[in-house]
């Protein structure tokens, strides 16, 4: 089962519901948030129908942010194999962007030569697409997702994060602590300090950066604040298709406000 149609017409929605469920009233506030004073990037922007690779190059340019584009590998995607893979590269190297794979299901590199895929500057993965005992998959992302038992999504949520985390060949995790939008007001009693410091850690342990993520409003204050006292870098993401590529606020406001520097942000793969 693949969600191509889906995830990309239904993702911004799902996950701007879960924000305003979510998030708290100040983040609503009309209170400008000032750029950070170091080189900011955006490692999560896709091409689209609605956004070509000239249009991103120029809104990066725009709103003086670095573009990673990046693209879902795997079944019902564009890129299956080393040639389309190779294509996908060579199509995007002439252009001033980090090049970047977002994979949606487990096991996806196996697909890949490992001399290709260090080609790429960087790979980021979510936990959103978490796989069912039949072979088929819970889009946790979709704004219609139902949970019977809070606790008992979470330890599942939590045994498939932690397989990306430790499996998965990847340099950034993304969307992190997102929550479906039924239990998204249970933000502050679902992510748990236990639950956070085991993804902390776990990251840690696999020098992966963490995303924060524009779209969702993830993760929180408190946990981005644990991540850098664990010394984890971050990387900000728009997950956009369209014009919102490179336009940040959230990200801006969790930057101020956890004191983060040049220091705390992820350096893509050198070329």
């Amino acid at each position: 089962m693949t969600f191509t149609y889906s995830r990309r017409s239904f993702l911004q929605t799902s996950a701007m519901a879960g924000a305003v469920l979510a998030a708290p009233r100040h983040l609503f506030a009309s209170t400008l948030v000032s750029k950070p004073s170091f080189p900011v990037a955006d490692y999560h922007v896709h091409l689209s129908p609605t956004l070509s690779i000239d249009q991103a190059v120029a809104l990066g340019k725009e709103r003086g942010v670095h573009i990673g584009i990046v693209e879902h590998p795997g079944p019902g995607y564009p890129i299956l194999n080393d040639a389309d893979l190779r294509k996908y590269i060579d199509g995007l190297r002439s252009y001033p962007v980090r090049i970047g794979l977002q994979p949606v299901y487990a096991g996806w590199s196996k697909s890949f030569s490992k001399n290709l895929l260090d080609e790429l500057d960087y790979v980021l993965m979510d936990a959103l697409t978490l796989p069912n005992s039949d072979g088929t998959w819970l889009a946790i992302w979709q704004i219609d997702t139902h949970v019977d038992d809070e606790e008992a999504f979470m330890a599942r949520y939590m045994q498939f994060i932690e397989q990306v985390l430790t499996t998965e060949p990847i340099d950034i995790f993304a969307w992190p602590t997102f929550l479906p939008v039924p239990i998204a007001r249970q933000y502050p009693q679902l992510w748990t300090r236990p639950r956070m410091q085991r993804i902390i850690d776990l990251a840690k342990a696999t020098k992966l950066a963490i995303e924060i993520n524009e779209v969702a409003h993830v993760p929180d204050e408190n946990f981005i604040n644990l991540a850098k006292q664990a010394g984890l870098k971050f990387t900000f993401g728009t997950d956009s298709r369209n014009q919102n590529a490179a336009h940040f606020y959230y990200c801006y406001q969790m930057a101020q406000k956890c004191g983060l520097a040049e220091t705390d942000m992820f350096v893509p793969r050198k070329k």
